[in-house]
């Protein structure tokens, strides 16, 4: 998947859609504190642009209700967002900062092993 594509989600990003998906699944799925990580790097200023607006795609992605597979079929409805997490994690990764994780795991120590 291109990073390009996932950008257009972005416009779904919002921090109180993300609040709110958090607070409905943060304790139910592993991948939340890899979210909540690319979240943190978004909001950094060192991080460029482009990756926030991938980072932005993400997230956006996440938190829309309706996506390729939904997230209502059980372990299915969730590989999509998870794909579209790790393409926008690969993008970010070389501005992740080690107090991005560490804050992310503060808030959610289970799963993610960032």
């Amino acid at each position: 998947m291109n990073p390009l594509k996932i950008i257009k989600y972005g416009k779904y990003f919002n921090e109180s859609k993300f609040a709110a998906f958090l607070g409905r699944y943060g304790k139910k799925l592993a991948f939340v504190q890899r979210a909540v990580t690319l979240f943190l790097c978004m909001r950094d200023k060192d991080t460029p642009k482009y990756v926030k607006a991938v980072i932005a795609g993400a997230l956006g992605y996440l938190v829309l209700p309706i996506d390729i597979v939904p997230d209502t079929i059980p372990v299915l409805g969730w590989i999509d967002d998870v794909a579209v997490l790790g393409l926008a994690f690969k993008v970010a990764n070389r501005y992740i900062k080690t107090r991005h994780q560490e804050e992310a795991k503060k808030y959610f120590p289970f799963g993610g092993s960032n």
